[in-house]
C-alpha cells in the first residue's frame, strides 16, 4: 500500500477512543438504528448485532445503492477483510481473510431470505452475486467458519441477502447499453396474510475490454489478446406469503453470460454463453408453544441447470503433452448439468432458564445430479455429444447428509454471555465430520465489548469433485479426497456510542486439504488435496455520524497468509492490505453527495514455470466512485434520481487468474456510469 493512503487509513481507524463524541442535536433515532441492529444469521436468534458471537457485517440496500453498489458482489466487497474478483470464466470469487483464489468450489454459504441457494454440484451460486442491489433490503455477513450453525459450504463465511418488501418500481440505465427494470409488491389482507413480490430484468452488454496473452501467445497461437465477452442478461422472480405461521418462498431465476476470458484460451468469437436456471421452493412452518418454546419445520426443493459457456480446449497447431496427436482445427466444447436437492428440517428454540437459550436443529438432504451433457464442434459444423464418461460430472450420482446442531447461549452474567455450539454432519458417500464452537461476549460497559471465538469448518467434496467422469479430460486419474478443514480463532473489541461505532478484529486461521484440480506435463490428471495455510491478521472498521449533513465509514484489513506447499511460502491469490473509505454529505433533505474510495493491496499471483513468461505478484490499485441522489425528483413526492459514476479514474489493473491460464493476470479496470429512476407507491 502507498504510505500516504496506508498512513491515512490507519490514522482515522486509530484514533483514540476519547475522540469518540456526537454533538448533542444529532437525530438520534437514526443513530440508534445504527447502533441497535438486529440478526439472526450468527445464533439463529434475533440479537444485536455487535452483541453475536464472532464478526457480523450489515450493509444496508439504501447505503450501497448510495455509495455506487449495483450487485450483491459489488456490496460484499465493502466488506472488512473481503476481496471480490473473477476468474478466467467469469465465475465471481470471494477472498475472505487471504483464502479462496484457490479453492474450486464455493467457500461462502448463501441464503436468500434463509433459503440456502449453493447447488449441490460444485457449490457454487453464480446468480445471487449478481441480484441487483434495487432488490435488497440488507446484507448479513459472517466473517470466518460458520459450519458450527450452517455445515458445508460454510467455510470463510456465511451471507444472508435479505430483500427489500415494499411498493415501488425502478429503471436502470448505464455504461455497455446496460438496461433494468424491477417490480416490488408489498401486499397486507384482511385476514392478515402478508404477500411481497419481487421482479427483476437487466441486460449489459461486452464492456470492450481486451484480455491479457493466455498461454498460447507466446508460440503465436491462439487469439490472445482478445475480447472479454462479460455480456450478460438475466431474469428474476422471489415470492413471499405467510399467513398464520405458515411461510411459502418462491425463487426463480435465469442468468445468460458470456465466456469472459475463456477458460483454457481466449475466444476468437462469443458462442454459447453460460446459461444458469434455478427453481427453489421453501415451506416453513413455527409453532410457539409458549413464550419460552417454539419449534419449527421446513421442507424445500431446489432445481439447478448450469450450461458452461462454450470454450476452446487447445487451440490448432498446439502439439499436446503426453501421447497425444498435434491439435490440426480448433475445437470447442460446452458442458452443462442438472442438479436438484431436497430438504427436510426441524428446529427447536427453548430457553430453560433466563441465562439458558438452546437452538436445536435436525435436518435432512438428498442430492442428485439429474443429467449431464458435454458436445464438442468446429465452428460451422454441428456438434458432437460426447459419452456419458465425458462429462463434468456423471449423471445419477447422489448423496444423502443428515445433521443435527446444538447450541446453548449461557448468560453467565449481565455482563457475560457464553456459546457453545456444534454441529454433526453424516455422509452417505463420504463420511462424517463435527464442527465446534465456543465464543465468548463480554460487555464491559455501555460502550466497551469484547469478544473471542473458536471455530472449525469444513467442505466435503462436491458432486462434482467427487464423481467426475473418468474421460471428463485425458488422461484423468480419481482419486479418493479429504474434506478441506478449516480452524480460525478470533479476539474482537467494539467501542459503540451515539453516533460511532469502532471495532477491531485480531484472527489467525489454520486451513488444511484444499481440494484443487491438478493438471501438470507428463503426470495424471486428478482432483487432489493440496495446501497447509496459515493466516495471521487484523481487520479494522470505523462508522461515524459527525452531524446532521456528514457521515462516514472507514475499514481497512491486513493479512499474512502462508501457504507452506508453495514456493514462496505465501498463498496464492491472497491480497496483504484491503481498504475502503466512504464519505457521504447530506446537502439537504433532498441532496447527497457520497464518495467511496477502494483500495486493493498487492495481490500473490502463480509463479512463472522457469524460461516462460509471468508475474509472481499483482499491482495494488485504487478506484473512486461517486454517486448523487436526488430525492423528490421535480417535486414529485417519492420520485428518486441516482447518478453514479464507478472507477472514476478509469484505472486499469491486472487480477490473478484461476485456472492459470494468463500469465500476466485477467485484465479488469473500466470506468462507467449509472442512473437510476425510482418510484414508491
Amino acid at each position: 500500500m502507498p504510505p500516504s493512503i496506508k498512513m491515512t487509513l490507519l490514522s482515522l481507524l486509530a484514533i483514540p477512543t476519547t475522540l469518540f463524541a456526537a454533538d448533542d442535536d444529532m437525530e438520534l433515532a437514526a443513530l440508534m438504528t445504527m447502533l441497535d441492529e438486529e440478526t439472526e444469521l450468527a445464533t439463529q436468534s434475533k440479537m444485536n448485532a455487535d452483541y453475536v458471537p464472532g464478526m457480523v457485517t450489515v450493509l444496508h440496500g439504501e447505503e450501497l445503492q448510495a455509495y455506487g453498489a449495483t450487485t450483491v458482489a459489488d456490496a460484499l466487497d465493502q466488506v472488512a477483510g473481503f476481496y471480490m474478483t473473477t476468474n478466467t470464466s467469469g465465475d465471481p470469487a470471494a477472498i475472505v481473510r487471504g483464502v479462496g483464489a484457490s479453492l474450486n468450489g464455493s467457500n461462502l454459504k448463501i441464503l436468500i431470505d434463509g433459503v440456502a441457494v449453493n447447488r449441490p454440484v460444485d457449490a457454487t451460486a453464480d446468480w445471487s452475486m449478481r441480484m441487483p442491489v434495487t432488490q435488497i433490503d440488507r446484507v448479513e455477513v459472517i466473517r470466518g467458519p460458520g459450519s458450527a450453525l450452517y455445515g458445508e459450504f460454510a467455510f470463510s463465511g456465511v451471507v444472508n441477502i435479505i430483500t427489500r418488501k415494499a411498493n415501488s418500481v425502478d429503471t436502470r440505465l448505464g455504461s455497455d447499453q446496460h438496461r433494468q427494470a424491477d417490480g416490488l409488491v408489498n401486499h397486507t389482507f384482511a385476514s392478515g396474510a402478508q404477500m411481497s413480490v419481487n421482479v427483476s430484468a437487466w441486460k449489459r452488454d461486452d464492456s470492450g475490454l481486451q484480455s491479457n496473452p493466455d498461454n498460447f501467445a507466446w508460440s503465436n497461437l491462439g487469439y490472445s489478446p482478445g475480447d472479454i465477452y462479460d455480456n450478460e442478461q438475466g431474469q428474476m422472480l422471489l415470492a413471499d406469503l405467510s399467513h398464520h405461521g405458515y411461510q411459502l418462498q418462491v425463487q426463480l431465476a435465469k442468468v445468460e453470460r458470456g465466456g469472459w476470458d475463456g477458460r483454457n484460451a481466449v475466444m476468437p468469437q462469443d458462442l454459447e454463453p453460460r446459461e444458469e436456471t434455478v427453481h427453489n421452493i421453501q415451506l416453513n412452518k413455527t409453532w410457539q408453544l409458549n413464550t419460552d418454546l417454539s419449534i419449527g419445520a421446513s421442507l424445500s426443493s431446489q432445481a439447478t441447470k448450469v450450461d458452461t459457456a462454450t470454450y476452446l480446449t487447445i487451440p490448432a497447431g498446439i502439439d499436446p503433452p503426453g501421447p497425444f496427436p498435434l491439435v490440426l482445427v480448433d475445437i470447442y466444447r460446452q458442458d452443462g448439468n442438472e442438479d436438484a436437492a431436497q430438504r427436510a428440517s426441524a428446529n427447536l428454540h427453548w430457553s430453560p432458564a433466563d441465562s439458558h437459550e438452546i437452538f436445536f436443529e435436525l435436518e435432512h438432504v438428498q442430492s442428485k445430479v439429474e443429467s449431464a451433457f458435454v458436445k464438442f464442434y468446429e465452428i460451422g459444423t454441428p456438434p458432437v455429444y460426447g459419452s456419458p464418461d465425458q462429462t463434468q460430472v456423471s449423471a445419477g450420482s447422489s448423496r444423502h447428509l443428515s445433521s443435527a446442531t446444538l447450541q446453548d447461549q449461557w448468560q453467565v452474567t449481565d455482563a457475560l454471555e457464553i456459546t457453545f455450539g456444534a454441529r454433526y454432519d453424516r455422509y452417505s458417500d463420504w463420511g462424517s465430520n463435527t464442527s465446534p464452537r465456543i465464543a465468548a461476549v463480554w460487555r464491559a460497559g455501555e460502550r466497551h465489548i469484547f469478544k473471542a471465538q473458536y471455530a472449525e469448518a469444513f467442505r466435503p467434496p462436491t458432486l462434482l469433485e467427487q464423481y467426475t467422469s473418468p474421460n471428463f479430460t485425458p488422461n484423468f486419474q480419481a482419486s479418493d479426497l479429504e474434506a478441506e478443514q478449516l480452524d480460525s480463532s478470533e479476539l474482537a473489541y467494539i467501542y459503540r456510542h451515539a453516533g460511532v461505532r469502532f471495532r477491531s478484529t485480531l484472527f489467525h486461521t489454520r486451513v488444511k486439504d484444499l481440494i484443487v484440480f491438478s493438471q501438470s506435463v507428463n503426470t495424471p490428471t486428478t482432483w487432489r488435496n493440496h495446501g497447509d495455510i496459515d493466516t495471521v491478521g487484523l481487520e479494522l472498521e470505523w462508522h461515524q455520524t459527525v452531524n446532521r449533513n456528514w457521515d462516514w465509514f472507514a475499514n481497512a484489513s491486513y493479512v499474512d497468509a502462508e501457504d507452506k506447499f508453495d514456493p514462496d511460502q505465501v498463498l496464492l491469490g491472497s491480497v496483504d492490505w484491503l481498504g475502503n473509505l466512504g464519505a457521504t454529505w447530506h446537502a439537504s433533505d433532498r441532496y447527497r453527495h457520497s464518495l467511496l474510495l477502494h483500495y486493493v493491496g498487492k495481490q500473490e499471483g502463480w509463479q512463472p514455470p522457469p524460461n516462460r513468461p509471468g508475474l509472481s505478484e499483482f499491482d495494488a490499485y485504487t478506484t473512486l466512485d461517486y454517486t448523487v441522489s436526488v430525492k423528490r425528483l421535480l417535486n414529485i413526492d417519492d420520485l428518486d434520481l441516482t447518478i453514479s459514476i464507478n472507477n472514476l479514474t478509469d484505472k486499469d489493473y491486472a487480477v490473478v487468474p484461476t485456472p492459470n491460464q494468463y500469465p500476466y493476470g485477467l485484465a479488469r479496470g473500466e470506468r462507467t456510469a449509472w442512473l437510476q429512476l425510482s418510484y414508491d407507491f
